[in-house]
Order: C-alpha cells, then sequence, then structure tokens
C-alpha cells in the first residue's frame, strides 16, 4: 500500500552529513504492507515492509507510527536511513521530527559515504546540524569480515562525542584511543574535522624526536586553511639539549603551478655540543657553531604555457647543514641544488636555462665552501626535422659561467702522472710517495664558456645487411678563465717543490670530426633460437684537443671507461674537454633469443688511439683521464652482458680488463630475483687501486637489498651495503610496513658508516603512524657523528 502524507518541509534541512534542500511543498511517501490511518488523533500507523521517501531521504523498517499534530515519526524494528548526502543510519529505533531534523536515536551506527563509521547506544539529533553520541564510538576501519565481532584495527571511543556538522568539527569529550582493541591513550578532550572536510584549521598530531646532540624533541604543529588555493603550517619543538626550534610554512596553489615559503630557527642552549671542521692550510681544527641558527626556503612551479616552464627551489641559512641537522622536511637532503630554471621542449628542440648552487650538508667544511655558483648555465638542442643530405643534422648549444669563491688546499704533481703510472716518480727525484701529493686541486674565481655544435650523421644499408654510417662534426668554442689555487702549504711546498694554479687567458678553441661507423649484423637461426652477431669497426679522425688539459675542468670531472660508452665519439661526460686525435673503437655485439624467454645481450671490444695527442694521457687540473684504461695507445678491455630470464632472474655483468693481462680493473657484477611477493637484488663492484686519485688500494662493495610482501597489506625491505675491502658495513637498511584503507605504519632503521669519510657517520630510527581522518604520529631518532 502506497500514501501520500503531508509533511512541514524546511527550505535548508540539515541531515547527519551535509545541509540539504528540501522543495517547499514536498510531500513524504510512505509504502508499507499495511497502513492505518486514526484520521481523530492524526496518526498514521504503518507495519511490515515499510520504505518512506522524502527529499533526498529514504528510510526502512518494520514498524513505523508519525504523528501529524506533534510531526513526530517513530521507526522500530532494523531501521536504515539514507540521507541525502549518502550516509547510512542503521538504529533499533528512531524518534524524529518529520523533516529528520532532530530527534532520539537508539542503537545508533552511521556509516558516511567516505567510509568513516561512528556508533552509540543513543544519539540526539538537534537543529538538523548537531548530533550528540552517548557512549559513541567512531573509526575509519571496516569490520573484519571473517569475524565481524572483533574491535576494528583503530577506533576512538569517548563517554560523548559531539557531530557539529555547521563548524564541521567533531569534538569528543573523555575519548580513549585503541589499536587492535587495546587502548592505547586517553585524553580528556579533543577535536578532529568533520569526515565531510578536506582541509580544516586546528591542531595536528604532534611527532617525537630524538637525538644524541638535540635531546628529545616534541613537535606540535598547527593547520591554517587560509582559503581554496592557500594553507600554512606552523609548527613549535622543544628540545631538551637545545630548546625552542621555530618553523612555519606557507603553501599557495594556481591554475598553472604552485609556490612555498619556508623558515625555521632556533637560539641554541648548547651549541658546544656541535663541533665542525675547517681546513687551514691541510691542518683540521674543530671550531664550535653559532648559537642562533635558521633558514629560510621557498620552492615553485609554474607552466607557462604548453612547452615552457618556470620555476626554482632555494635554500638560505645560517650555516652549511641547518637544516639537515634540526631535519628541516623538503630541505634536509645531504646533497641539495639551489636553483632557479627555465625549460623549454617542443617537437624538435630542448632549452634548458639554470642558476644553481649546491649545498653539502655534512661535517665536513671542505667540501662545502668549494662548491661553485653557476651563473647560468644553457643547453640548447635542436634537431631538424627534414633530412639534410639525406641524414640528420642536430645543433647543440652551452652555455657555462662559474664562480667559486674559495679553493681546497690541493696539491700539484712533482712530475707527469703518466711517468708515476711507470714508475718514473720516486723519492730519488724529490718526491716520497704520499697519497695527499695527488689529491687534485679545486680552482677559486671566474670561469666562462660559450660551446655550439653541429652534428650530422646518415645510416646506409646494403642489400647484404652491412650497415655504414658516416657522420661528421664541428664544435667552436669561446673561454675566458680566471682562476687559481693555492697549492700546498708553504711550510712543505719547498721541500717538494709544488706550486699553485693560475689559469688567466681567453680565447677561443675548435675540433672538426670526421666519423665513419660500420656494423654487419649475422644472423643465426635454428629451430629454438636466433643468434644476431655484429661485429662494428668505427673510426673518428679529428686534430688534437687545443688546450689540452690546460683549462678549467668542471663538468667533465667523470670518466668511467665501459661498454656503454665505447663506441660514444667524445667519452669526456661534459664540454670543458674535448676527445682529440685519431681513435678507432672495434667490438662485437651479441645477442640472442632462446625458447621459453631467455635472452642474452653482450658487448666486448676496444678502444685504439691511432694519431695525435692521446687526451686521456695528457695533463689535467681534475686528474681526469689517469688509470681511465683510456691513455694508453691501445686500451683496456670492456664488456658487458646481460641474462634475462622467465624465471624472475636477471644476471648482468661488465668490466674493465688490463690491455696486456686482463688484469681486472673494474668489475660489476648484478643480480635481481623476484617470485611472487619476494623482490631482490644484489650488486658487486670493485675498482683497482687509483693512486692518483688518492685511493691507494683496490676498492670492492657489495650491495644486497630485498623486499617481501607478506600479505596485500605487510610489507618487509631491506638492504646491506659492506665494504669488503675494510672490513665493515656501510649502510644498514631495514623497514616494515603496513596499509590499509584506514592505517599505515612504516617503521625504519637506517645506519650508515662511509670508511673514506663522504658524509659522517649516522644512525637513525623512523616510526610513523598514520590514521584517516585522524592525522599521523611519528618518532624519529637520530644519532649522528661525534665529532
Amino acid at each position: 500500500m502506497v500514501a501520500a502524507v503531508a509533511a512541514h518541509a524546511q527550505t535548508s534541512l540539515g541531515d547527519l552529513g551535509a545541509s540539504v534542500s528540501v522543495p517547499e511543498g514536498t510531500q513524504l511517501f510512505l509504502e508499507a504492507d499495511t497502513v492505518t490511518y486514526d484520521s481523530d488523533k492524526q496518526v498514521v500507523t504503518a507495519k511490515g515492509g515499510i520504505q518512506i521517501d522524502y527529499g533526498g531521504y529514504k528510510l526502512v523498517s518494520r514498524d513505523i507510527v508519525y504523528d501529524q499534530a506533534s510531526r513526530r515519526l517513530v521507526a522500530s524494528g532494523d531501521v536504515e536511513l539514507v540521507e541525502p548526502s549518502g550516509n547510512k543510519v542503521y538504529a533499533d529505533s528512531i524518534d524524529v521530527t518529520d523533516d529528520f531534523a532532530s530527534g532520539f536515536i537508539q542503537a545508533l551506527r552511521i556509516e558516511t559515504p567516505d567510509n568513516t563509521r561512528f556508533a552509540a547506544g543513543q544519539a540526539v539529533r538537534q537543529n538538523g546540524d548537531t548530533t550528540t553520541f552517548e557512549r559513541g564510538v567512531y573509526t575509519a576501519c571496516e569490520a573484519c569480515e571473517k569475524h565481524p565481532e572483533r574491535a576494528p584495527l583503530w577506533q576512538v571511543k569517548a563517554r560523548r562525542i559531539v557531530w557539529d556538522q555547521k563548524n564541521k568539527v567533531v569534538r569528543y569529550y573523555g575519548a580513549r584511543f585503541e589499536l587492535f582493541g587495546k587502548p592505547l591513550a586517553y585524553l580528556p578532550y579533543f577535536a578532529s574535522p568533520d569526515p565531510t572536510v578536506k582541509r580544516q584549521s586546528g591542531l595536528l598530531p604532534p611527532s617525537f624526536k630524538s637525538n644524541s646532540k638535540l635531546g628529545v624533541g616534541v613537535r606540535v604543529p598547527y593547520y591554517f586553511a587560509i582559503d581554496e588555493s592557500s594553507d600554512a603550517t606552523v609548527a613549535g619543538t622543544y628540545f631538551t639539549r637545545q630548546g625552542f626550534l621555530a618553523e612555519a610554512e606557507y603553501r599557495k596553489a594556481f591554475e598553472n603551478g604552485y609556490f612555498t615559503l619556508q623558515t625555521a630557527g632556533i637560539s641554541q642552549l648548547n651549541p658546544e655540543r656541535f663541533s665542525d671542521f675547517r681546513s687551514d692550510n691541510a691542518i683540521t681544527n674543530p671550531i664550535s657553531v653559532d648559537r642562533d641558527r635558521g633558514m629560510i626556503g621557498t620552492t615553485g612551479r609554474f607552466a607557462l604555457n604548453e612547452q615552457w616552464t618556470f620555476g626554482w627551489d632555494l635554500l638560505a641559512q645560517s650555516d652549511r647543514n641547518f637544516s639537515r641537522v634540526y631535519q628541516i622536511e623538503n630541505f634536509n637532503q645531504i646533497y641539495r641544488t639551489n636553483e632557479i630554471y627555465l625549460t623549454g621542449l617542443g617537437d624538435q628542440s630542448f632549452f634548458d636555462l639554470r642558476g644553481q648552487s649546491f649545498d653539502v650538508q655534512t661535517e665536513n667544511t671542505l667540501t662545502g665552501k668549494v662548491q661553485p655558483f653557476v651563473l647560468p648555465s644553457l643547453d640548447y638542442q635542436y634537431i631538424n626535422e627534414n633530412p639534410v643530405l639525406g641524414g640528420q643534422l642536430e645543433l647543440d648549444a652551452n652555455l657555462t659561467n662559474i664562480r667559486r669563491d674559495a679553493t681546497s688546499p690541493g696539491y700539484l704533481l712533482l712530475c707527469d702522472p703518466s711517468r708515476f703510472i711507470k714508475g718514473a716518480c720516486n723519492a730519488s727525484q724529490g718526491f716520497p710517495y704520499r697519497t695527499d701529493v695527488f689529491r687534485r686541486n679545486v680552482l677559486e674565481g671566474d670561469y666562462s664558456r660559450v660551446t655550439t655544435e653541429a652534428k650530422w650523421k646518415r645510416t646506409l644499408t646494403t642489400d647484404e645487411g652491412l650497415q655504414i654510417t658516416p657522420s661528421a662534426s664541428f664544435r667552436g668554442d669561446l673561454y675566458r678563465a680566471d682562476m687559481e689555487a693555492q697549492g700546498i702549504p708553504a711550510a712543505t711546498s719547498s721541500s717538494l717543490g709544488l706550486g699553485g694554479i693560475d689559469v688567466d687567458e681567453s680565447g677561443a678553441r675548435g675540433m672538426a670530426t670526421a666519423g665513419l661507423d660500420v656494423r654487419y649484423p649475422y644472423l643465426i637461426e635454428t629451430a629454438t633460437a636466433s643468434h644476431v652477431i655484429t661485429p662494428i669497426a668505427q673510426l673518428l679522425v679529428r686534430p688534437d684537443e687545443m688546450k689540452s688539459g690546460r683549462l678549467p675542468n668542471e663538468d667533465a670531472q667523470s670518466l668511467v671507461f665501459n661498454a656503454a660508452n665505447l663506441f660514444e665519439a667524445d667519452k669526456f661526460s661534459g664540454y670543458d674537454r674535448i676527445e682529440g686525435g685519431t681513435r678507432a673503437n672495434l667490438g662485437v655485439q651479441y645477442g640472442g633469443v632462446f625458447g621459453a624467454g631467455y635472452a642474452i645481450d653482450a658487448v666486448f671490444g676496444q678502444s685504439f688511439h691511432l694519431a695525435g695527442e692521446n687526451p686521456f694521457a695528457q695533463p689535467d687540473l681534475a686528474l681526469v683521464g689517469y688509470e681511465s684504461g683510456l691513455e694508453s695507445d691501445r686500451s683496456d678491455y670492456v664488456s658487458s652482458i646481460v641474462l634475462a630470464t622467465p624465471l624472475g632472474i636477471s644476471l648482468g655483468a661488465q668490466g674493465r680488463f688490463d690491455k696486456d693481462d686482463f688484469e681486472v680493473k673494474r668489475t660489476d657484477l648484478m643480480g635481481g630475483f623476484s617470485y611472487g611477493r619476494f623482490d631482490s637484488s644484489l650488486t658487486y663492484s670493485q675498482i683497482a687501486a687509483q693512486p692518483i686519485y688518492s685511493v691507494p688500494t683496490d676498492r670492492k662493495q657489495v650491495t644486497g637489498s630485498a623486499s617481501y610482501k607478506l600479505n596485500e597489506n605487510f610489507t618487509t625491505v631491506g638492504s646491506l651495503t659492506y665494504d669488503v675491502q675494510n672490513e665493515t658495513f656501510i649502510s644498514k637498511t631495514f623497514g616494515v610496513g603496513y596499509a590499509d584503507e584506514c592505517f599505515s605504519l612504516l617503521a625504519e632503521y637506517k645506519n650508515t658508516d662511509d670508511q673514506y669519510r663522504l658524509t659522517e657517520a649516522r644512525t637513525s630510527v623512523m616510526l610513523t603512524l598514520s590514521f584517516r581522518t585522524l592525522g599521523k604520529v611519528g618518532y624519529s631518532y637520530g644519532l649522528g657523528s661525534t665529532n
């Protein structure tokens, strides 16, 4: 039976989740097995299969009594109310007004659209916007499907919970926080945002920190929701050994980008707990840091249009490592690049303009002082979309200007390092063996260079499959250098005869290259496999490098000769050095595909310097080229091999071997295994001694990592790096993570101890608990070096 019953609608009707509008004159439709109407008392009674529709409300129950005179509706027996906001209310009985704005509810349970839940023995609804739950429970976790009687993973039980939709806040009185059904914490009062609120001003959960130099700290943040596109966070942390640290961060979003502004500062109680290092005349002296320390940082990124992007990432701080010591979020990396940039990407072109400076946040003052300013660097590349003489034409340009305000106490060599390799530098020449004598200089001053280069190549394939690729390029540089390094201390320079460096000149240099690359892929097929063997011969004809090694080398200091760059026209990593002289690169590639998903790729080859000066054997202000395997007319051998299998196992190896006796100069072995929920990798690296670079012994290192997903929620990870030569662990990391729809946990232990002291030894422990809709609580413990 269906009946239409007059109800008193409100223009603005509040419900348990949000404010809902119901049009004037809306009628309440009731459907039930039986409906009885007492006209004298104006009471409607319905029983069995009851459904009520009113505006956006839908109610289902077994019994209904509706008193038109008092405008009260009483429903009982498995009551379910679906509200316009999507909230689902389950109860034994409800007694509400006919507009559902106010009333009483027994044995209440509410499920909101964002999967949060309220429950209470009884609840009172007032004014259409405030619900009070007596003996209330709140959680964002679903009940266990197999054991619904079990407590959810976490829940908040309170003597009283008040849900104020008007102010969009939930208040808890006499609250007890439970994890896995066990009490974890008690708070006489706290508040959280309404579940429908994405952003709301208020206190955020605290986090806890501990550090050997800072002491124990408690961080309490406060969040400001300024408007729809901007917000801010201020935080205070009190450290038992250093005092109060203040932090503030402002964030602003735009249609095409964003920017942030962040600051922090402290007046330290015990600055003497820190000891830093400076290097004056190669003598290391401890000094104390300032009492007042602070930072200001900003980031931003804006899409100017579909092709152009402008952005920045800048940090200014009172000293080189404040942000890392106090773990200022977003600015606590060991190696940071401060930069302002403009990038453009077209269909056939790329543009990148940057101004940069570099922060090394360690306790080694030397590494921080010698970092340069790059003002600016510009890279431009254009590839002509139309063939030129049947081939591809590419244009490259680079502009670099750097300034360094300090130099390291480096050393010059008394004799040519290539002679040292042959044993010609010895004590009889007044050159006693000392590893620090070979330390390279870092130049201070100004250096500018503009480079343009045009490259052309075309691949021709004969009917027999022979691939012939002629190529040509021309490069021109303009440079200006005014740089110097002081050399070794005066007290020892007289005995060793070592002086400093002074480069003060400007000029131009150029390089023309004619190349020919010839390859002949040979295919061998069997019933179960296919093999492709490709002999490769490459000839590059060039004049000698102008000013070889006599100009500052700032961007071409990383040189690792291996199979990956065997056939590169220029093996230097940057523009400051140019590979000159005539060179031939010879090698063979192999690719094999076998049945059931096995595959092998391999390369083996060697490089030959045929004419002119060998650039890798020339003196270089950064000592690049020596012991690279390329400094002789016949290079070391290089090879690589990769094996892929359908079993989840992957293996790889690459190496460099002495040209005369195949002694291993460098080896990298890689392996990986994945099966189901398990994933792992293992890497072994061995680098022969390089006395020129102050490394008098072999370096051997093993790194292993693994992760295992215990189930859909739990994941464990771990990694170890072991220094075989020094018989010590460089780093150890172990972690466990848990995540589900309402809760996540991350626990991590990390220990680092670099025997080469590039960074200080450090141990850290981090624990973060995140509760959906309530926030997260974190604890971190850091133990830095004991300098």
